[in-house]
């Protein structure tokens, strides 16, 4: 089944194929029919595979502009709440349906100018999401057709458990709620029965990694790293990389070090201020910068369609952290490396092992010479 094949309308098949939807991914052609019989679904696909246009496009074939809440989705972090209402305003350019990323950091009296101008489409944080609903009364849940959980590993991970089912309790019993998530454990499972009427489960495996990846690694030492990091920025020259690191301590150092060599860089991680970190993926997308050092926090939120690199410098800190990194790159039909620094016949076993499970082919990578 391709998109002509679907049960949507003209305007909808007009709307995707302006913004570039030729060929659905998997996870899509798998989601978008049972959304619109009006099921509830839990969904295990990955980062990178098309999954937000997957529950936003059955979504939006069945919303009618009413400036009144119909749509909330509930994501981990502020990085994604910014990707999925990016998503939201290009899969809907002429339907006049609003939408508002709702998330700390940003000054809340935006957020409740955006309420009382009426919104359809409400995206974000469990922490903001319930301050507004319980503590300021911002807007009404009356007309709230659809839930969708985004990511619900990682809310639950992140200790949101108690927040997002606070808000659960609180939405009509009448709605849609359509889970998606990379990793289907007992804690989700547990969720799905509770909140979810009958869902259909929904695995996309083929959708894990983007085919357009080549997989590398490197094997060297822990003090041999920061030079072959030179090397190869110096000898290719790449125009958007990112450079994955485990702490905030080594993002700050790797991105010194990087600057001492005259190149241009900039880092993220949790601790910086949300204002900085938009600024810092701004900087990025429009090319000022070609380097981006980032924690993991940075791998479930960013969408940029041609980074040339990925590169683990540390070693990820278990296999869906190596998928989610690596899910950067190679996006969208553009081709893209990931690039592993392995220290020990450990990680090379992990990695190896990793490449097995999910049908990858991995290379051993030489760096070129100055």
């Amino acid at each position: 089944m391709n998109l002509e094949n679907l049960p949507l309308s003209e305007k909808t098949k007009k709307t995707l194929r302006q913004t570039g939807y030729h060929q659905l991914t998997n996870i899509q052609l798998q989601t978008i029919p049972p959304v619109l019989e009006g099921r509830d679904i839990i969904a295990q696909s990955q980062t990178g595979t098309g999954k937000t246009a997957a529950f936003l496009i059955p979504i939006f074939e069945k919303l009618e502009v009413i400036s009144q809440p119909q749509v909330l989705v509930l994501v981990p972090t502020r990085e994604l709440a910014l990707q999925v209402s990016e998503e939201a305003r290009k899969l809907s350019p002429h339907s006049n349906l609003q939408v508002a990323a709702v998330y700390g950091g940003e000054p809340i009296y935006r957020q409740l100018q955006a309420f009382r101008r009426g919104v359809d489409v409400i995206i974000g944080t469990p922490g903001r999401i319930i301050d507004h609903i319980f503590m300021r009364k911002s807007f009404r849940l009356d007309h709230l057709k659809f839930v969708v959980l985004d990511e619900v590993d990682e809310m639950i991970g992140k200790g949101f458990l108690k927040e997002i089912e606070k808000i659960m309790k609180k939405v009509p019993e009448k709605r849609q709620t359509l889970l998606f998530s990379a990793t289907i454990s007992p804690e989700v499972e547990g969720f799905a029965r509770k909140f979810a009427k009958n869902p259909s489960l929904i695995t996309s495996k083929n959708d894990d990694l983007p085919s357009n990846t080549e997989h590398y690694y490197m094997e060297i030492s822990a003090r041999q790293k920061n030079q072959n990091l030179i090397t190869f920025l110096s000898s290719k020259q790449p125009d958007s990389v990112i450079v994955f690191a485990n702490t905030k301590r080594k993002v700050e150092e790797i991105k010194n070090i990087l600057l001492d060599n005259r190149l241009r860089v900039d880092y993220i991680h949790s601790d910086l201020s949300q204002n900085r970190r938009t600024r810092v993926f701004q900087k990025f997308r429009a090319k000022k910068i070609s380097l981006l050092i980032a924690t993991d926090v940075a791998a479930r939120g960013l969408d940029i369609k041609d980074i040339a690199y990925v590169i683990n410098y540390d070693f990820p800190q278990n296999r869906e952290f190596y998928i989610h990194r690596t899910g950067r790159t190679g996006r969208a039909g553009a081709s893209g490396k990931a690039i592993t620094f392995v220290n020990s016949p450990r990680e090379k076993s992990q990695l190896l092992a990793i490449a097995r499970q999910k049908n990858f082919k991995i290379e051993r990578f030489v760096n070129p010479s100055r």
